[in-house]
């Protein structure tokens, strides 16, 4: 179970990570005309918001009780149930897209597919995306501080594959039929928002854990040394999968 990962995050989940390109809804809507969509792992409605440009019916089901309340906050017209993935309580044959936006690795594939056969109309399909975070000098320092005091510091699919096996998994094994686009997705960071993006993932420090102070003074640093004008580029591919099964 992976429902209490992100207790204690969610403010700065809301406040800090990165939205997702319009281009990317753009092609979900015309590819499916959908009337309702249910996003599945919804955390704080990012991904939930974006799906908000297009005039479909949307659900958000989401198991953290803290990712529920600021995502309810946030979108308080948007009809939201706390349920997991593998058991999200919507009706049989219900969706005409099912998304999962930065949280499929979260879940039990197998159960979660069977949820989505089950709560799919009959040409329904599923929408799994990620925003993958492009290397460079500053991502590199951050991933080796971040390995350095996080424990729990993880890189690809949460541990479970590098990016590229995880690609190949989703074309070639998890949807019979699936179509892909990709969107460049480069965001402005001040130093805010580039330490509060860091400890909203779920394996980072949080205030008052062994080692914080040293944690966060590191990321400090390397901001520096990076920074122009007070900001950083962070550059990010977003990916998105469509399928059958």
């Amino acid at each position: 179970m992976n429902e209490d990962k992100f207790s204690g995050k969610a403010d700065n989940y809301a406040k800090y990570r990165p939205s997702y390109p319009a281009a990317v809804i753009d092609w979900l809507y015309d590819k499916t005309h959908a009337d309702t969509v249910a996003d599945i792992g919804a955390g704080t409605g990012k991904f939930t918001q974006c799906l908000t440009a297009e005039p479909w019916e949307v659900i958000a089901v989401e198991p953290n009780a803290d990712m529920l309340e600021k995502l309810i906050e946030t979108l308080p017209k948007i009809k939201s149930v706390k349920a997991s993935a593998e058991s999200t309580g919507l009706p049989d044959g219900s969706c005409d897209l099912v998304t999962a936006a930065q949280a499929f690795h979260w879940f039990d594939e197998q159960k979660f597919k069977e949820e989505c056969q089950r709560i799919l109309t009959p040409k329904g399909k599923l929408a799994i995306v990620f925003n993958e975070r492009a290397q460079n000098g500053l991502s590199k320092r951050r991933d080796s501080i971040c390995m350095k005091y996080c424990g729990a510091f993880h890189t690809g699919h949460v541990g479970k594959r590098d990016s590229s096996e995880g690609d190949r998994f989703l074309r070639e094994e998890y949807f019979s039929s699936v179509e892909v686009i990709s969107a460049k997705n480069d965001i402005l960071f001040d130093k805010e928002r580039f330490i509060g993006d860091t400890l909203s993932r779920s394996y980072a420090l949080k205030s008052g854990d062994k080692g914080y102070r040293e944690f966060t003074d590191e990321l400090t640093a390397a901001f520096y040394e990076y920074e122009r004008n007070g900001v950083v580029t962070m550059s990010y591919n977003t990916l998105c999968y469509l399928g059958t099964f």
